[in-house]
């Protein structure tokens, strides 16, 4: 009976080795050594109501991060007044066992700021902490790495730490954490940085609620506003005064909070923030914003033009009316307007553009009342007669709003032919609303793109008055039109949006590039303002090499994918194009139209749960890891298909399935359904694949699927934070500027996958050559963070780290 127990909890120390751990910004240590309850090391999770059951049995101790512990909430209110930000953070922490606990409290201060002060109250009463420095901190770490054989904590290693002790922590029972400290905020080419360090590790252990409140104020006027790292929603008050706020519930945070923000009182401010690996091309994000308010009123054009077709009928129709008026009624008195309703036929309200007087407007709305569905869909008549009515060149700026439910059926009805045949004669920026699942997305998509403008689609669920109203104010007001970026002593390519042609007040730009060679250069902004010429010049240093901003070139990925997936949908699916996708796909991490994150079925004799990029193409979907190797499934026979060997993929019963080389080594391809599909290659080699799957139509331009792509691509192209898709399996990890994909246990980086990379100096986890590393090269501590069994190029040299005991060459 006592072989029995024993080797049951050898086996459960076994699975807990195993367990994903979680541990949030500040974080408890539980000690082992405490345990006057229960028998030794051994405590009994309860279970919370909507979450998973716990495993029958106790749970052992190993030291490990909030193990029994749950961190309940977590409230960060910071108040930033010019450079100064304190930041007061309250945790709740649940004791979920049977006793008592104790423990240490952690919490890694953000690296590269100034700390003047900090407090520390547990249950409401004052406790001392201290601040271990960075060296001793890292010890810490390493410490508790090494009994928990678990790395998480590295990501830390180079953070100061409070540190303070904790008891007891009551069987049951909750213990409120309060942390406060203040801190000198420093200016990164004008832009201000705020970091905290909210990011949990493991894949267990949800937070219930985390809230970051950000009040802001500042001396000089407050522009650009933006996280890299999270969707936040922020309300202004006044040039001065600013409100951030950020909320999720039974969430991970698997990214610490970043916040920037730029001051200046003057009519235009530009900041610049930079990337740059040695010998390789870097990355900047160039920020463009004027004052909240504009000074001036610059003088617009607008024709607004509504589908009023029998499929508009009903709630779309009153939401459409609504939509309009709201537009009219802001208008002001020096803008000019007019109307154009179409189904069948084609109506205006006047057949040039008006003045927006109160008159013209009493008109306007008596028109939209009497606004009725009816017939089909003349959508070429009305874009010709909108560019009728805005005439030949002028300087005034010219704005066309489309709204429409639905593809063309009467005039031009051949979408290409249709988005060819909008050639207005004077410079106009074309707005476009697709609404519900019938729209043509590549007609909107193309026309938008064509002439300066944006394509929203608006989904039944949504609301089309709603929409319309939040697009109108931000484009109310514009401070500069026709709008030129030029750039002098640095080469820059790539930059996206590919073109700017207007900057409204209250807005903010970001202009995601790639850069050769830094240095000192100068960016010039023109532009006009009612027919007056304007000119912004600002000094800006492009860096020679700079490790800060790893977010960048996935920005950036994420933008260059939307631009070439519009590029591929106009050119059939073009095989270079979706190559470029792919690979960009795989290297940063990015869902797309053409590639999404699978893992194979564990039941199919595979080890490991291998991640692959999936295809989703006319003729089917497929999936493929490229530049990765795996073993062969069972049943699968070996040797290459045709001559010369190399890695091919062969075609049976619908499935297409790994195939061996020469070397026994092969290219997992699992489940493609080749709905379709009309030849059926015995072999093909994997560069061929995309080509294969796109070539016979394209991409579908209606239907629900449609949309749901347009709307995707539509974000990317506008994205200013990191994507937070990530496959279901959690076989993908994003640290940094590194995307790593589990392979056969080790976590890869996608440019490992790379048969070129430099070669790997094999390290055992928690060795002295290991625990040397994080010391002796800066920066490497995030990714050795990863896990225990990590491969990763850094600095140009490549490290596989292995787990303790099986390391046995370095190559």
């Amino acid at each position: 009976m006592r072989r029995l127990a024993l080797s049951s909890l050898l086996a459960l120390s076994a699975t807990l080795a195993m367990t994903p751990r979680a541990h949030a910004a500040g974080f408890i240590v539980v000690d082992p050594t405490f345990h006057p309850i229960v028998p030794p090391n051994i405590v009994r999770p309860i279970h919370r109501p909507g979450h998973p059951l716990p495993a029958p049995g106790g749970t052992m101790l190993h030291g490990s991060v909030s193990f029994g512990l749950h961190l309940q909430s977590e409230d960060i209110k910071v108040e930033i007044n010019d450079q100064v930000a304190k930041t007061y953070i309250t945790q709740t922490f649940a004791n979920e066992t049977d006793q008592n606990l104790a423990g240490t409290y952690l919490f890694p201060l953000p690296e590269d700021t100034t700390f003047s002060s900090f407090s520390l109250h547990i249950d409401g009463k004052p406790v001392e902490g201290k601040i271990l420095e960075a060296n001793e901190a890292r010890q810490q770490y390493e410490t508790i790495v090494r009994q928990m054989v678990d790395p998480g904590l590295l990501e830390y290693a180079d953070y100061k730490t409070v540190r303070a002790r904790i008891f007891p922590i009551p069987a049951h029972g909750t213990k409120k954490v309060e942390f406060e400290y203040t801190q000198i905020l420093k200016a990164e080419n004008g832009m201000l940085k705020y970091n905290f360090p909210l990011k949990s590790k493991g894949e267990s252990g949800e937070i219930d609620n985390v809230n970051v409140n950000v009040k802001l104020a500042s001396k000089q006027g407050v522009r650009t506003i933006w996280s890299p790292t999270h969707a936040i929603t922020t309300t202004r008050d006044g040039d001065h005064h600013a409100k951030i706020a950020m909320a999720a519930k039974n969430s991970i945070p698997d990214k610490d909070f970043l916040l920037y923000y730029s001051v200046s009182d003057k009519d235009m401010a530009a900041n610049l923030l930079t990337n740059k690996a040695p010998n390789e091309d870097g990355y900047f994000l160039m920020t463009l914003s004027p004052p909240l308010k504009s000074n001036q009123v610059v003088a617009r054009d607008i024709v607004l033009v509504v589908d009023t077709s029998g499929s508009m009928r009903g709630t779309k129709m009153e939401q459409a009316k609504k939509a309009l008026k709201y537009i009219v009624n802001a208008l002001t008195p020096e803008d000019r307007f007019s109307i154009v309703q179409f189904n069948t036929d084609v109506e205006v309200y006047k057949y040039s553009v008006v003045a927006a007087n109160e008159a013209n407007k009493k008109g306007a709305i008596s028109f939209i009342n009497d606004l009725d569905a009816r017939g089909g869909t003349n959508i070429s008549g009305a874009l010709q007669m909108g560019t009728s009515m805005l005439g030949s060149k002028n300087d005034r700026p010219a704005y066309m709003v489309l709204m429409t439910d639905g593809e063309p059926t009467v005039g031009e009805t051949n979408w290409r032919a249709l988005a060819k045949s909008f050639a207005p004669k004077r410079d106009i920026r074309l707005f476009d609303f697709g609404v519900g699942y019938d729209v043509n997305t590549a007609l909107l998509n193309k026309l938008a793109e064509e002439h300066h403008g944006t394509a929203q689609y608006v989904e039944p669920d949504e609301s089309l008055e709603a929409t319309l109203s939040s697009f109108y104010q931000k484009i109310k007001s514009p401070v500069l039109s026709n709008v030129h970026i030029t750039y002098s002593g640095v080469d820059v390519k790539d930059v996206y949006p590919r073109e700017v042609k207007d900057i409204f007040a209250g807005s903010q730009i970001l202009l995601l590039g790639k850069y050769k060679n830094g240095g000192s250069a100068s960016v010039t902004i023109s532009g006009d303002v009612n027919k007056v010429g304007k000119t912004y010049s600002f000094p800006m240093k492009f860096a020679q090499e700079d490790a800060s901003h790893t977010y960048l070139p996935r920005l950036w990925a994420m933008r260059r994918i939307a631009h070439l997936t519009d590029v591929a949908q106009e050119n059939n699916n073009s095989k270079e194009v979706v190559d470029e996708i792919v690979v960009l796909s795989q290297k940063y991490g990015i869902i797309s139209q053409y590639t999404s994150f699978l893992v194979t079925d564990p039941s199919e004799n595979h080890r490991w749960a291998q991640p692959s990029v999936a295809f989703n193409g006319p003729s089917g979907s497929g999936i493929i890891r490229r530049g990765g190797f795996a073993p062969a499934p069972s049943g699968v026979a070996g040797g290459a298909a045709g001559g010369g060997g190399g890695a091919r993929l062969a075609y049976s019963q619908n499935i297409w399935r790994q195939q061996s080389d020469n070397k026994g080594r092969g290219i997992a391809v699992d489940r493609f359904q080749t709905q379709g599909m009309n030849s059926t290659p015995a072999a093909m080699p994997m560069s061929d694949l995309s080509a294969n799957l796109m070539a016979s139509k394209s991409m579908p331009m209606v239907g629900v699927d449609a949309v749901k792509k347009a709307k995707q691509n539509e974000s990317l192209k506008v994205a200013s934070v990191m994507s937070e898709e990530k496959d279901s399996s959690g076989a993908m990890k994003i640290v940094g500027d590194k995307t790593f994909y589990l392979r056969d246990g080790f976590w890869t980086e996608s440019a490992a996958l790379d048969a070129h990379h430099p070669a790997l100096e094999t390290i055992e986890f928690g060795s002295k050559r290991y625990f040397d590393l994080i010391g002796s090269v800066p920066g490497i501590s995030k990714y050795l963070s990863v896990g225990d069994q990590v491969i990763f190029i850094y600095k140009d040299h490549g490290y596989k780290i292995v787990k303790s005991g099986t390391a046995t060459t370095t190559g």
